[in-house]
């Protein structure tokens, strides 16, 4: 394997991985959002109020984040 096709094999798998990831990071914020729908009216509104509603790469910027402050 040349160097170019090397180079692509490693950008195509870091770029499967972060897909993988913010598909996970979706499916869990739609599964709280369906046990939300699943609760009583009256209780509803306060579930999705608490859920996180960050898009993937304010979650991932805040996670760097917080990796920093950790070390």
């Amino acid at each position: 394997m040349n160097k170019i096709q090397y180079c692509l094999a490693i950008l195509m798998a870091v770029s499967v991985q972060a897909c993988t990831q913010r598909a996970w990071y979706e499916g869990v914020k739609q599964s709280h959002r369906n046990e939300c729908n699943k609760a009583p009216p009256s209780e509803r509104e306060e579930c999705l109020r608490t859920m996180d509603n960050d898009s993937y790469d304010e979650y991932q910027r805040k996670k760097q984040e917080e990796t920093k402050k950790d070390n």
